[in-house]
């Protein structure tokens, strides 16, 4: 009997770190144009989390680490970021049909941005379609913040270790975090619209210096380069909140390295507060992370949206990774309600109820390894009435079925 209890004393850390993890990839979102910002977001870090578990294991030296740490921050910090962050912004685009390209490599301005759309398609976008033209300028931070909030799942539900994406969690934390910050700022941009010939031209310049002039006077004249002196003293306000409220993004335990905190023998519980923007203004956003018996991995959440005075109630419920029937099968699955300002309008205090509801069902293929990896083939659908969901492709009524595969590694 003593044996076993200290042999369970000495395994206890290995079994605690125990993980399954899941990396999910779809090939196809319900439209021909590749890639929706989920998918770009997905095949991003997945792809880090699958080549970085390979890389950094149990064997490797403390210099090997942090070799490892560096150059994962580098690649985050030069190009990893922006190539989801302007994949966010062009996949708004894609959504309605617009070609344009992505050029996440900085220029000779030091910006990375997408391009090839006309001022003539850009006005055209803006007097007919405001809040998919707000979007245009919101997109890039849209998928900034839906990125770090699958980031965050993974850690707390125990399918990440920090050691592995960390690094890339915290550049990304700091970039948008920045980002925010230049609102409080009176440094000029410094792109002028003859620097560049019109399809070499960023589309929307600054994104939130953009917003929100177009926010508060979407029929002045146009141009893409706002600068934070073109701001009237009310938008200058409205600025400042913005980057004072995203200091919210910093009460999150995982930015500390902080893992979940047991409630009982059978609950473990993690939480995060997320500040981002939405076609019509901005949104705070309070998530709780429950592991149930190691089984139900379940993420409630309540959101406030705002528009320019008024304040629209929204929640919902996603339930990640459920594996059932000996894990032969995977289940994804989601509910959101809302209520959102009438027509998506900065200044309307009257408020439409929205519904969305999503899930993905992967149903195991292959296993190999003494069944230490499978590989499923995923299908769902999805469908949203009329309102915004952070990193659903429309803002319109929509229906979209899902295919790809989920890869799972058991450590």
């Amino acid at each position: 009997m003593r044996n076993r209890i200290i042999y369970f004393i000495i395994m206890l850390p290995v079994f605690c770190i125990s993980q399954k993890k899941y990396y999910n990839y779809n090939l196809y979102e319900g439209r021909g144009y590749l890639f929706t910002m989920n998918q770009s977001n997905d095949l991003m870090l997945n792809s880090i989390r699958y080549l970085g578990g390979s890389l950094n294991d149990q064997t490797l030296s403390k210099k090997q680490k942090k070799i490892y740490s560096t150059s994962l921050q580098l690649f985050t910090g030069i190009i990893g970021q922006a190539i989801t962050h302007e994949e966010g912004h062009r996949s708004v685009l894609s959504e309605l049909g617009i070609g344009s390209i992505s050029e996440p490599i900085v220029d000779k301005h030091l910006v990375a941005k997408v391009t090839g759309v006309s001022d003539e398609t850009l006005i055209n976008l803006r007097d007919n379609d405001l809040p998919n033209y707000i979007r245009l300028h919101t997109g890039g931070l849209e998928s900034d913040y839906a990125y770090l909030k699958k980031a965050d799942a993974y850690f707390n539900f125990n399918e990440e270790r920090y050691a592995v994406l960390y690094p890339d969690y915290l550049m990304r934390k700091l970039g948008t975090q920045f980002y925010y910050l230049t609102n409080l700022l009176s440094t000029k941009v410094g792109i002028k619209e003859k620097d560049d010939s019109e399809l070499d031209r960023d589309i929307v310049g600054h994104d939130l210096y953009g917003m929100i002039r177009h926010l508060h006077r979407p029929t002045m004249e146009f141009y893409r380069y706002t600068e934070r002196n073109d701001l009237t003293d009310e938008e200058k306000s409205y600025a400042n909140r913005m980057g004072y409220m995203s200091f919210l993004n910093f009460i999150n335990p995982n930015i500390w390295k902080n893992g979940n905190y047991n409630l009982s023998n059978n609950i473990k519980v993690n939480y995060s507060v997320n500040y981002s923007l939405a076609p019509f203004g901005d949104f705070v956003e309070q998530n709780v992370y429950l592991t149930i018996k190691e089984k139900y991995k379940i993420n409630p959440y309540f959101r406030q949206y705002f528009n320019k005075s008024y304040t629209f109630l929204a929640g919902g419920i996603n339930l990640h990774n459920y594996a059932f029937q000996d894990d032969k099968f995977l289940l994804n699955s989601s509910i959101d309600f809302w209520k959102q300002p009438k027509n998506l309008e900065f200044e309307n205090k009257e408020s439409e109820f929205g519904l969305g509801l999503k899930s993905e069902l992967a149903v195991r293929f292959s296993s190999w390894n003494d069944n230490t990896k499978s590989a499923y083939f995923n299908i769902g659908a999805s469908y949203k009435s009329k309102g915004f969901i952070p990193e659903a492709p429309s803002l319109r009524e929509d229906f979209r079925i899902y295919l790809g595969f989920v890869i799972a590694i058991k450590e």
